[in-house]
């Protein structure tokens, strides 16, 4: 009965979630701060590696740029010739990456330096600056129908997708 679970269940999980969006989360900035110095050298460490493999320096973060690298200079054959993006080049998407994983070891160098540099924008550098002054903690807001799933969903900020599963 959809009136018994609404009453049962939802409407006590609104004090319940409105508690928490109050409390907010701690966070620890020097913690964050470290954190992405060490993963900024290691992106930098990454970089290195990467423009020693090609032979030269090139934007890592430009898709048009890596585009070429991959398929011009290295030569790589892309998952689907017929496919290109509106400006011409091959995709460097994460899930074409994965696909030509095994042709080149820049390929794993690729993937772990995007890998870190959004775990360093998205979260280490991003988190910080929302912290709350007067209560020296984030506070997100917890939705009870923002999931398909049915779970709760989080937002401003999203701390729903910080990952757990990687160092």
């Amino acid at each position: 009965n959809c009136k018994k679970l609404f009453d049962e269940l939802e409407m006590p999980l609104v004090s319940v979630l409105a508690g928490m969006e109050r409390a907010g989360v701690a966070l620890d900035p020097q913690f964050f701060e470290r954190m992405s110095k060490e993963i900024g050298e290691r992106m930098g460490d990454l970089e290195m590696q990467i423009y020693q493999m090609v032979g030269d320096r090139f934007n890592i973060n430009s898709t048009q740029q890596l585009s070429k690298v991959l398929f011009d200079t290295l030569k790589l054959e892309p998952p689907d010739r017929r496919k290109k993006t509106a400006s011409g080049h091959y995709s460097t998407s994460a899930d074409v990456l994965d696909e030509l994983r095994g042709q080149h070891p820049i390929l794993d160098l690729l993937m772990e330096y995007r890998e870190l540099s959004k775990l360093r924008s998205t979260y280490l550098e991003a988190l910080p600056n929302q912290i709350n002054p007067r209560t020296g903690r984030v506070h997100t807001s917890f939705s009870q129908t923002g999931s398909v799933t049915g779970r709760l969903a989080s937002s401003d900020p999203n701390l729903q997708n910080i990952p757990a599963r990687t160092d």
